[in-house]
């Protein structure tokens, strides 16, 4: 841990850019960028407009900007020379959120009326409004306590939390694939995407929830002690999620478990106001002291030293100082190097060679993770020559206790012998039961009928014994409709490896499937389906693989025929055709669409968003977007005319509009603009001055008939 630089007022709003410089603000001194190498201060920018008044604040990482909202101003700062590129003026309330959307040049803001809106860095209009909150409103009452809390991304996929403790997930490029969430009763603060079908929550009330967007799985909930959850962060080993809370503590949990792995992963003696993390594994953390650290995480490297410099107890306390390092490969390779170890030491106790057994495992004992197991050693096998005794005089259920308590003793040959043993009583008992010779089956295993471990599979056989062979016989011949017959009579059979092992085999065809699918080789699918539809367990997954291919299939034609209307509406109908390679390309195609429209109606080109979209404007699913877009250029052909004094124009565009669109917030602002500058008052009849639905601009002919609209 090191302290990097204390600051004359709260440090807020912490962010790694591309080039390695942290950029932060300050209550009262402007931003500043941080050499996080020399941990050194290397600009400081005082900038106007930045301070106390401030509702919001985001750094875009790759285009080194700085966007900060004054209530309903929003100001985009060039980072490098402190050149103000863009001073936005907004209409839908006052700004408490703002993000950068990773690699694109788009600027989301969260209003204090629960909307959602879109910019780019390079524009000064609004581009989309992409949700309002609440997202399910069941009655008509203004509510007064609206917000937007948090927002996450993940390539194209934008999650927003707001009014309720809801969650609206979509695509940004379409307004399509739109999902809510009931996360929370209470405010939801962070928000963290895993992957595009998995969301991690965290709430005012301290409950990290992982939630799958598709499906009916019931959310994996972690109680923290937190009062209030402030940011989540994905870790370096990406089982772990680090967790900051109204505390002074950040907290570590495992994804694996969906537990609580470190309650005080690290601690401070202050509360903590920010965490960021940097692509090179670095921590920083803002305190409410005004005080910024670097926590540098141990590194695989530093295990991997530790390995070639045969210092495994040392390897050993690194991973026990930090949870993150378990599960690479670096720790299983050590976990080998421990095994044998633990095995020669277990051979010298056996050959009475207590000392070197101990030179073996000395060096273990100050280990955490392994004091207790190594000590263990030498105290269970002070009880191996009355072990040996016990498997000779084949006393085993004695035996068995004794290996129970004493788990080393199961490293034994002795112990290995007697479980050859019994292995081959219960063969041939399975042999008398099949001949009806109960009595001597029930004889051969008496001496096991008191071994706490083998009593489920012992009565398996003689009380149950016609069910149980048949269940064996069953797998054997994978006969899928008797195995899940039987173990319906008797949910035990899934215990036994020969079934657990043909489940794992039955995953792993499924998963070839899922591939065959999303690559388009669909004969060769559908033979893979065949080849298993004889299996009850696993025919809800068959369904719905044949049905993804019909959709496939659907989706291919539509294609070939040329209707990417009905392509589209049916990617956006149903996500399993997310992941399919012509999905994708069509998906490209619009992202691609989309820009180039985007640069027209900031242009106030509507007539060329219209030729370059065609037939493509009125699909359905994607209406939201295409409004958006449609009332963009309307606003800046608005903008453009009034700058002009083209006031005439402005005005037939103004009623155009309201003709088409409604009213709304963004037309009245620029209706009072015109008003201002001409004197003159527009008149609006009780029907034009209706609010309409966002998407009855469909209905339009002006908008869905071609047209000479400039």
């Amino acid at each position: 841990m090191q302290e990097c630089v204390k600051t004359r007022s709260s440090i807020t709003d912490i962010t790694v850019l591309n080039d390695g410089n942290l950029a932060f603000c300050t209550e009262f001194h402007g931003a500043k960028l941080l050499n996080t190498q020399e941990c050194r201060l290397s600009k400081n920018l005082s900038i106007e407009h930045l301070g106390h008044k401030t509702t919001a604040k985001a750094f875009s990482k790759e285009h080194k900007l700085l966007a900060f909202a004054n209530d309903t101003t929003i100001y985009i700062i060039n980072l490098q020379n402190k050149t103000l590129l863009q001073c936005i003026k907004t209409n839908d309330g006052s700004i408490e959120v703002l993000s950068f959307v990773p690699n694109s040049p788009y600027l989301i803001a969260g209003t204090k009326d629960g909307r959602v809106t879109q910019f780019r860095y390079d524009g000064k209009s609004q581009l989309s409004r992409l949700c309002s909150f609440p997202a399910k409103r069941e009655s008509s009452y203004r509510i007064k306590n609206n917000y937007v809390s948090a927002l996450a991304f993940h390539g194209n996929y934008m999650a927003a939390s707001g009014y309720g403790g809801t969650v609206v997930v979509m695509k940004m490029n379409s307004l399509a694939d739109k999902r809510v969430i009931e996360a929370s009763n209470l405010r939801v603060t962070a928000l963290l995407f895993l992957d595009k079908e998995t969301i991690v929550s965290g709430s005012k009330d301290g409950i990290v929830r992982i939630h799958k967007l598709y499906g009916d799985e019931k959310p994996q909930t972690v109680n923290t002690p937190f009062t209030d959850i402030k940011k989540i962060v994905l870790m370096p080993n990406e089982n772990f999620l680090l967790v900051q809370g109204d505390s002074k503590k950040l907290l570590l949990i495992n994804l694996h478990t969906a537990k609580v792995a470190s309650n005080s992963y690290l601690s401070f003696k202050d509360s903590i106001s920010d965490i960021t993390l940097s692509d090179r594994g670095m921590l920083f953390i803002a305190l409410e002291n005004r005080v910024l650290y670097k926590f540098e995480f141990p590194k695989v490297e530093e295990l991997t030293n530790a390995l070639l410099e045969d210092k495994i107890e040392d390897a050993f306390i690194l991973v026990d100082q930090d949870p993150m390092l378990q599960g690479t490969r670096e720790h299983k390779r050590l976990e080998v190097l421990y095994e044998k170890l633990y095995t020669q030491a277990i051979n010298s106790l056996i050959h009475s060679q207590k000392n070197e057994a101990y030179s073996l495992m000395e060096r273990f004992l100050k280990v955490t993770s392994k004091k207790d197991e190594v000590a263990a050693i030498f105290k269970d096998f002070e009880n191996y020559p009355r072990f040996k005794l016990l498997v000779a005089q084949k006393k085993f259920p004695l035996a068995y206790v004794m290996s129970e308590k004493f788990p080393a003793l199961q490293r034994t040959l002795q112990f290995k012998k007697m479980e050859e043993t019994f292995k081959d009583a219960f063969t041939f008992a399975q042999k008398q039961i099949l001949i009806g010779r109960r009595d001597i089956a029930e004889d051969i295993l008496l001496p096991y009928a008191a071994v706490v471990s083998k009593k489920t599979i012992i009565n398996l056989l003689l009380k149950e014994n016609r069910d149980f062979l048949e269940f064996i016989k069953a797998i054997n011949e994978k006969n899928y409709f008797l195995i899940e017959r039987l173990l319906k009579k008797n949910e035990h059979f899934a215990q036994i490896p020969n079934y657990i092992t043909l489940r794992s085999s039955q995953k792993n065809s499924l998963n070839n499937i899922a591939q065959l699918i999303n690559q388009s080789k669909l004969t060769e699918a559908l033979n893979a389906i065949k080849e298993l539809q004889d299996t009850p367990a696993i025919q809800a997954e068959l369904k719905e693989f044949y049905r993804v291919i019909k959709l496939v299939e659907k989706l291919k034609e539509s294609y070939e025929a040329r209707d990417f209307t009905h392509c589209y509406e049916l990617i956006d109908e149903h996500y399993k055709l997310n992941e399919i390679g012509l999905s994708v390309l069509l998906e490209r195609h619009w992202a691609k669409l989309m820009q180039e429209c985007e640069s027209f109606a900031l242009k106030g080109d509507i007539k060329s968003i219209k030729e370059r979209l065609g037939v493509l404007i009125g699909i359905k699913t994607r209406v939201g977007k295409v409004g958006d877009l449609l009332r963009v250029s309307f606003h800046s052909k608005i903008k453009i005319l009034l700058a002009k004094r083209s006031f005439v124009s402005a005005e037939n565009i103004i009623y155009s509009y309201i003709d088409i669109f409604g009213s709304d917030s963004e037309i009245r602002s620029l209706m009072r603009i015109y008003e201002k500058l001409t004197n003159k008052k527009l008149a609006f009849s009780h029907e034009q001055e209706r609010v309409l639905p966002r998407d009855a601009w469909i209905h339009s002919p002006l908008i869905m008939t071609p047209s000479n609209l400039q």
